[in-house]
């Protein structure tokens, strides 16, 4: 059985709000330690964690379309990059869990297929 998951966020919802006073707990409680290791990386961090966020919506709502008991923390779902860019996740779940991220101008998007 394949769920299928897509969500959109507005990158400048996201620069605002690592521009604030409530970056900590934001970044904290949506993101792991490795999330936050990596973006140190990126050049862009609104463009990195609105995607990251975008992807994290998309496999919730993925997860929660053939359980909607299923309750999933953000920190629960971990998406880091492979050597060649790739983006991949990492879960509690034991789920083949596949994701894509792309950016547009202030839009970043993702769209995730689990395989059930």
């Amino acid at each position: 059985m394949l769920n299928l998951g897509v969500d959109i966020v507005a990158i400048n919802r996201i620069e605002s709000i690592l521009s604030s006073d409530k970056r900590i707990r934001f970044l904290n409680k949506i993101f792991s330690q490795k999330e936050i290791a990596e973006s140190k990386e990126k050049g862009d961090k609104s463009q990195y964690f609105s995607g990251r966020f975008a992807a994290k919506e998309a496999i919730k709502k993925a997860l929660s379309s053939y359980d909607e008991s299923a309750n999933q923390s953000f920190k629960s779902i971990e998406i880091l990059n492979s050597k060649s860019g790739k983006p991949y996740v990492l879960t509690e779940f034991d789920q083949d869990i596949n994701i894509s991220i792309s950016h547009d101008g202030n839009y970043a998007v993702a769209f995730c297929v689990i395989d059930k």
